[in-house]
């Protein structure tokens, strides 16, 4: 791990070490992601995923708070080459470490950083109608197995404890291990639950 992705993590880390209050809370909804980067990208186009996980918000002021959490995201994208179409669709566990600013009763944006860890890796091959799925150690030797990306979004807070957010995620490690750049890139569409 770099200098550089060390210190982030540590700062977001010790963020709640300065929390005055704790909330935690369900969410989940649609993801829209894509490959991006000179050889990851080629032919690439957007598929529909899915996340789902829990967080926990740590205030700091009235105004900012430190957010983390635990989802799983599907991932990937769709693609087509020679008559034979591809779906990337690979499974992660994503730690989002994030900033939340409030403007005013119930807006807010979102800024950081999120480590994720590929957990479930697969491959959709379609041709001529036949469709063959090949995942699990069949395909884990393409990736890698960790993934770091910057994200940012805002919200809308709702009543009775309810949100509605968008992200975007923009990767900077290559996932491959045999393209020199190929990065996960995505839109998290979050419907969310405080208790």
């Amino acid at each position: 791990m770099n200098k550089s992705v060390f210190f982030l993590l540590a700062f977001f880390l010790t963020l709640p070490l300065f929390a005055q209050d704790v909330t935690f809370g369900l969410r989940g909804g649609p993801s829209f992601t894509t490959l991006g980067g000179d050889d990851g990208s080629v032919g690439a186009k957007f598929r529909v995923g899915f996340h789902i996980g829990g967080f926990a918000s740590f205030a700091i002021s009235e105004s900012l708070s430190f957010e983390s959490g635990l989802q799983y995201a599907n991932k990937g994208a769709n693609g087509s080459d020679g008559g034979v179409s591809a779906v990337v669709r690979n499974g992660y566990l994503d730690l989002p470490l994030l900033l939340n600013y409030r403007f005013g009763e119930r807006f807010y944006g979102l800024a950081g950083v999120q480590p994720s860890f590929l957990v479930s890796p697969a491959i959709v091959l379609e041709e001529n109608g036949n469709k063959v799925t090949v995942n699990g150690k069949d395909v884990a030797d393409l990736y890698k197995g960790f993934d770091f990306a910057g994200v940012i979004g805002f919200g809308v807070e709702l009543n009775a404890g309810l949100h509605v957010q968008t992200t975007y995620e923009h990767g900077v490690s290559n996932i491959s291990e045999i393209a020199d750049t190929a990065y996960n890139r995505g839109f998290k569409l979050t419907v969310g639950k405080s208790f």
